[in-house]
């Protein structure tokens, strides 16, 4: 085994990693795969890793204590800082349940347990992503689960069955991955197990050393390119990680074995790139909670200049951090482990204060505004509406046995129009079935943006309508702008075919910025007043509902407007009384569907319900 060398070019290739990254979470549109840096580090992590830890065991110098301590020293600086510096902008500026999710994020972050808490977060009604100034903190956390257990194989496999073992642990890796992406995305996504081929396929490099050779200029060629194309041809709608995980892992691969090579020399050794790889660590760690809170501040998208402004200020410490506090308790002579251990500890101490639910307090009218309900109330979640871990389909009991019978059929937001409609059965003899699948449009073909499930899930619910005898059948979901008529004609097409009296698109909700409870807080803290029954602040323009009207009008279906319902000259309404009307950006409340509805119930029959 070769002594560890320090290779110029890999801090090249962190800086490509990184900056894909910060592209991506500014300027989407412009590198729309750009997350898959946190690939392309995971390589590089597991190749440098393990060609540490290989070299001190051939030595016979290989110690935990010493692998631990050099690992707290390299991850814990930075990442306390940017904890506190996160925990205090988060208690003045986050809303309760925003300071409680950041309290158990950070908890967890300290523990390096991030990935797992974000996936128990996982859901509809959780804390929308943009207000999660942690949710970066994920890839840290796969990677340190994964070094708690990397270095006792490599210290306890033989060295001659040390490759096909890793070989072995990659395929089994990459198939578990591959059978649950399509199925259960957030676990793909967020386990360890499901992520350790990533690691692994860098670990396996260093069984094989780079020889300077012809092959690596075409070996470097392809690497870029396959980097490159995951950059653009992947986006946020692929399933990922999954096939197309392994385009910029194996362009990673590449790179690292094509060591000496004309793109390793001229381009990722170059004196810029290798210096944004030197600080790519406290890069990655402050460009995500900076941008939320910059975005909390002025509750509004960043305009490009702003983004660009965020980017700057993240460089700048970046470059603070490195210089100030990594580097010097890295590579200083103090070993400073106990020290930086019982600060990690302390901080995790702390934030279980706003994790249990404690905070700073708001006024009680405030206050009686945004604590809300149970988010699952009434809406029969796991058996009318099924999520992604949900293994049985749905059951009789989703519908019911009165007619005239409206069938409700959509994602999410369509779940919140249950308990409207419930209301309305109080005065009127009607029966409802619930068809409703979390992030899944009620759609027949298949989207990039949509799972396999999802599909299989709404090919079933056609037959269930039919089984049904569904007198009126609503169509809703979170429409966007990204909707054609010809993506929805298949579904149209399909009740047609079962001679369904009424089809009804519903359009979009209007769409609170930032989510309505934080608009409520917003409004107190710039005016110290209560948000009125009415507002056009902070509501998004159209929504989709313009274009939603339009492809209702070419299929030839009914349409209802949901905006227009909810909104009037004087704005669109926040609450009745006490109780809002939203409990994030688009999902209604009890009291919400209950207006919605009231507002909508002849258009939903033809004629009221009450008339019949």
């Amino acid at each position: 085994m070769m002594p560890t060398r320090y290779r110029t070019d890999i801090d090249g290739l962190r800086a490509l990693a990184v900056m894909a990254v910060i592209i991506f979470h500014t300027f989407p549109e412009v590198l729309p795969g750009g997350f898959v840096g946190v690939d392309i580090f995971f390589v590089i992590s597991g190749y440098l890793i393990t060609q540490i830890i290989l070299s001190d065991l051939s030595e016979g110098e290989f110690s935990a204590a010493s692998f631990y301590a050099r690992r707290i020293r390299r991850i814990f600086p930075a990442l306390i800082i940017v904890l506190t510096a996160t925990f205090l902008l988060g208690w003045h500026y986050l809303l309760p349940p925003e300071l409680m999710s950041l309290g158990k994020n950070i908890f967890a972050s300290a523990l390096f347990s991030a990935n797992l808490m974000l996936l128990s977060e996982v859901g509809y009604f959780d804390v929308d992503a943009h207000l999660k100034p942690l949710l970066h903190l994920w890839s840290l956390g796969i990677e340190e689960q994964f070094y708690l257990v990397w270095p006792w194989l490599l210290w306890a496999v033989p060295r001659a069955w040390l490759t096909p073992v890793t070989i072995l642990a990659i395929a089994a890796s990459f198939a578990l991955d591959v059978s649950m992406v399509e199925h259960h995305p957030s676990q793909a996504f967020y386990l360890p197990l499901t992520r350790a081929w990533e690691l692994l396929a860098g670990g396996v490099l260093v069984q094989f050393p780079p020889r300077k050779a012809a092959g690596n200029e075409f070996l470097a060629v392809v690497g870029v390119v396959a980097i490159e194309c995951s950059f653009f041809f992947i986006d946020a709608h692929t399933a990922f990680p999954g096939w197309a995980a392994a385009v910029p892992v194996g362009g990673a691969m590449l790179l690292l074995q094509s060591e000496g090579s004309f793109v390793n020399r001229l381009v990722f050794s170059n004196r810029l790139a290798v210096n944004v790889g030197l600080i790519s660590y406290p890069l990655y760690l402050w460009h995500w909670p900076l941008l939320v809170f910059a975005e909390i501040f002025k509750f509004k998208r960043l305009t490009e200049l702003e983004r660009g402004l965020v980017v700057v200020i993240t460089f700048l410490l970046a470059w603070l951090t490195y210089k100030m506090i990594e580097r010097p308790i890295r590579f200083g002579r103090r070993s400073f482990v106990g020290s930086l251990c019982v600060c990690m500890s302390a901080l995790a101490v702390v934030a279980l204060v706003p994790a249990l639910g404690y905070g700073p307090s708001l006024p009680e009218s405030i206050v009686r505004l945004i604590t809300l309900p149970d988010a699952g109330e009434g809406l029969r979640i796991h058996e009318c509406m099924l999520v992604d871990t949900d293994t049985s389909d749905f059951p009789s009991t989703c519908a019911d046995r009165k007619r005239p019978l409206v069938v409700v059929w959509g994602n999410s937001t369509a779940s919140a129009l249950i308990p409207g409609f419930r209301k309305l059965q109080e005065t009127a003899d009607f029966g409802i079935a619930q068809f409703t699948v979390t992030s899944c449009a009620p759609l027949l073909v298949r989207l990039s943006s949509m799972s396999a499930l999802c599909l299989e899930r709404n090919q079933r619910i056609v037959g269930l309508i039919r089984d049904a005898s569904a007198d009126v059948v609503l169509l809703h979901a979170y429409w966007d702008a990204g909707y054609t008529s010809e993506e929805l004609k298949p579904t149209i097409e399909a009740l047609r075919a079962q001679n369904i009296r009424r089809i009804v698109i519903l359009g979009p909700v209007p769409v609170w910025r930032g989510g309505l409870p934080a608009v409520v807080s917003t409004y107190f803290r710039r005016t110290g007043a209560v948000i009125p029954e009415r507002t056009w602040q902070y509501v998004e323009a159209d929504s989709g509902d313009a274009k939603m009207r339009n492809i209702a009008s070419s299929l030839g279906v009914e349409y209802i407007s949901a905006r227009d319902a909810l909104c009037d000259v004087r704005g669109c309404i926040t609450r009745v009384g006490d109780s809002l009307v939203a409990r994030d950006t688009v999902h209604l409340t009890q009291t919400g569907s209950e207006v919605l509805l009231t507002s909508i119930e002849r258009e939903v029959w033809g004629r009221s319900a009450r008339e019949r």
